[in-house]
Formats: structure tokens, sequence, C-alpha cells
């Protein structure tokens, strides 16, 4: 924290020649960071913005303010130093740094993309992969009567030269982007579509399983009443206990 003194006296950091000031008036607190204050020390008074300070009480003080002395001097804030003042400044400097290092970017960018060749079209990209492998790796001969008779040939006209402009403007890049957003778009819904299929068969190969298996039971409990029966050894003829009733012979 640093202190300024306001006076007549010697030793006074803001010195006001006048008998109304006291040798040391008042002081001004300045914090490094923080608000000002300021301390009235006198007998004839310290005034901010005409409001009189009661003596030896700190005041909340800004640059802004006026600051009179006995009514016979106004406190000049040129002579008061601002701790703050290097910061701004580094801050406005830093600031500065980064706007002309964000342009220096996008015009390099700029330049880079008007740089950048054209893409072909898609026809001819069509085209080249179209051609055979052998033709794509003879090495192509011109001759110099084909250049002389190239040379000879008659100029064309604006109107083919305008649809060879328009041939060779059928690359459209939001063309191109919009058709991969649908492709993979469709790529999606094939996906879900197949999810589905695979879902619904399972869930159809569960529910046969289900049937066989109620099937399976169903015939258990058939069998169970057989096996029951021929347990307890009952005949299938009424009843009767299957042996022989002895009958007397007649002489």
């Amino acid at each position: 924290m640093k202190t300024i003194t306001i006076g007549r006296g010697e030793g006074c950091h803001i010195y006001i020649d006048d008998e109304s000031m006291s040798r040391r008036h008042a002081i001004i607190k300045i914090p490094t960071f923080g608000g000002m204050e300021i301390v009235d020390m006198s007998k004839n008074g310290t005034f901010v913005n005409g409001v009189r300070l009661r003596p030896n009480v700190p005041f909340p003080v800004k640059r802004t303010d006026v600051v009179n002395f006995a009514d016979v001097a106004q406190l000049d804030w040129s002579q008061v130093p601002d701790p703050m003042k290097y910061y701004k400044l580094g801050a406005a400097i830093v600031g500065g740094l980064v706007v002309l290092l964000l342009a220096i970017f996008l015009l390099k960018n700029l330049l880079s993309t008007s740089e950048e060749p054209s893409p072909k079209p898609a026809t001819e990209q069509i085209q080249q992969s179209a051609t055979p492998i052998g033709q794509q790796t003879k090495p192509v001969v011109e001759e110099p009567a084909q250049e002389q008779d190239e040379s000879k040939a008659e100029p064309q006209s604006p109107a083919a030269t305008e649809g060879q402009e328009a041939q060779s403007d059928t690359y459209d890049p939001v063309k191109e982007f919009n058709k991969a957003v649908q492709a993979s778009k469709d790529r999606r819904e094939a996906e879900e579509r197949a999810r589905q299929q695979k879902a619904r068969e399972q869930k159809a190969k569960e529910q046969q399983q289900k049937e066989q298996q109620q099937k399976e039971q169903q015939k258990e409990q058939q069998k169970q009443p057989d096996s029951q029966k021929q347990e307890d050894g009952k005949p299938s003829d009424g009843g009767s206990s299957g042996k022989k009733e002895y009958k007397p012979e007649m002489i």
C-alpha cells in the first residue's frame, strides 16, 4: 500500500502553499488492488464532492471525485499515481496482440483456401475410374502433326465454351455433402430395419420353442394315466381277475 501526504509541509508529496492548509492536511491511501481512501487530518477540513469529512476517519474516494482542502485548493488527480495504470496498459497490449494474431490466422486460411486447386467434376472422376487399367498405364504421346492440326483448327464458338464451363461447374460441394448425409441416413435406417427383423425372428423362434415345450408337456401328461393303469394291474375286460373258473366234468 502506498500513502500520499497532502499539505503545506516540506515533506508532503503534494505541496499546497496556503495558510489555510495544515502542515499535514490529509493523506490518500492507495492499495495495490482495491479502492482508494482519503483521511482528513486538518483543522479547516477536507471536502469530497462538497461533503466535509470527519477527521481521522478513512473515506472511500475515486479519481472522478472532486476533493477540496479548506475551500482554498482542489486536488489535482494527475499528481496522484495510479497503480492500475500498468495493469490496464498490459491488458490492452495483450488484447491487441490476440486480435492481431487472430486476424493473421484468418488471413492465412483465406489465402490457403484460395490457392487450393478446384476439385475435378464428378463426371471426370467417373470416367477415369471406368477406364481400363491397361489404358491408364499407357503413356500419352502427342505427335507434332496433331499439334499443328489443333493449332489450325477453327476457334470454338462462345456457346460451346459456355457449355464446357457449365460441365466443369457441375461439381457442387453442397450437393455432394447432402448426398453423403442421405447415404449415411439410409445406412442407419437399413441397420435399424435389420435389427428389428432380427428381433422379430428371435421372438418367433422363442415362441416356437415355447409351443414345442407345451406340446411335450401335454404328451407326458397323457402318458401318465396309461402307466398308472398298468401298475394297478386292472385288466381291460370288465374287471375279471384273470383266474380260470373250475367246472366239474360230467360223467
